[in-house]
């Protein structure tokens, strides 16, 4: 027997949690594992990383999230796909400078032989 989509919502909410709490904290591996290899990241500068290179650049401290609010999530669950949108409050270091960003973003987990991995992330700016 399946999960209920409800039962899924949580779980994709949970893992969500673990990911922005490993995107704070530097925890390399913990995302490695959350990450699918074919990873596609689409910053709000419209800049795309893969899943190596977004790690790499994480290693390399080009970006360093300090913190992470996300005031609006809604996710919606379709069969072994999740879909999450909502809005987002960054504030990071880019490449030494700090920056206050706030963005609208989708983003995507799929589950597959190694679980629950998030495969898509596209990020949207908020106008000031």
């Amino acid at each position: 027997m399946s999960a209920s989509p409800d039962a899924i919502a949580r779980e994709i909410r949970a893992l969500e949690d673990r990911r922005y709490a490993a995107m704070i904290e530097g925890d390399l591996a913990t995302l490695d594992a959350l990450l699918g290899d074919g990873l596609v990241y689409t910053h709000s500068s419209s800049v795309v990383d893969g899943k190596a290179s977004y790690l790499e650049a994480l290693r390399a401290k080009k970006f360093v999230y300090r913190k992470v609010e996300r005031p609006v999530e809604n996710i919606q669950v379709h069969g072994d796909t999740a879909v999450v949108t909502g809005e987002l409050r960054l504030d990071v270091l880019l490449e030494g400078s700090p920056r206050a960003l706030r963005s609208r973003f989708l983003n995507v987990w799929t589950k597959g032989p190694n679980g629950w991995q998030m495969v898509a992330w596209q990020s949207t700016p908020v106008p000031v």
